[in-house]
């Protein structure tokens, strides 16, 4: 198993997602710690329940947010952290169900694959959420104050 462990090398300097982060990844090593004692997926769905649901919300926020770099710079990586964050979700949604995504045998190897994207993720933050903060986009604003964000087609906010 693979375990994520807040480091101030995940601190973005965004009170909000930095605190999101933090819960998460302590959420994910209850989860982690339960999945090593645990004989079925569906032994895993109390304390998933907490973790995707605040998954969901901090990426819907955070999406907001790094919609608002600009898009000839950044569209790209924006649109491809934004997929990461639905493969997030819709494993989620499955796990929620007592089932495993497809390609996954077993909870172990699915438990490592999730926490990988997840610091796959949260090491991209790193990047996107910097540049937000240096560039002073790191408040929502009014939509009409946004410049104009239009995703790749198919690319919907989670």
């Amino acid at each position: 198993m693979r375990t994520l462990v807040w480091s101030e090398e995940f601190s973005l300097g965004h009170e909000r997602i930095d605190r999101e982060h933090h819960r998460l990844i302590d959420l994910a090593a209850q989860i982690e710690a339960k999945a090593q004692i645990a004989s079925d997926v569906a032994d895993l769905i109390p304390l998933c329940k907490t973790f995707f649901r605040q998954l969901a919300a901090h990426c819907f926020y955070e999406e907001q947010l790094l919609r608002m770099l600009p898009r000839v710079r950044f569209g790209a990586q924006v649109d491809e952290h934004c997929r990461g964050h639905a493969r997030l979700i819709d494993q989620a949604q499955l796990v929620l169900k007592g089932q495993l995504p497809n390609g996954f045998d077993d909870l172990s190897a699915f438990i490592d694959a999730y926490f990988q994207l997840m610091h796959d993720l949260l090491v991209d933050d790193t990047e996107l959420v910097g540049v937000l903060i240096r560039e002073g986009h790191h408040h929502l604003s009014r939509p009409s104050d946004r410049p104009g964000w239009l995703p790749e087609t198919g690319i919907a906010a989670v």
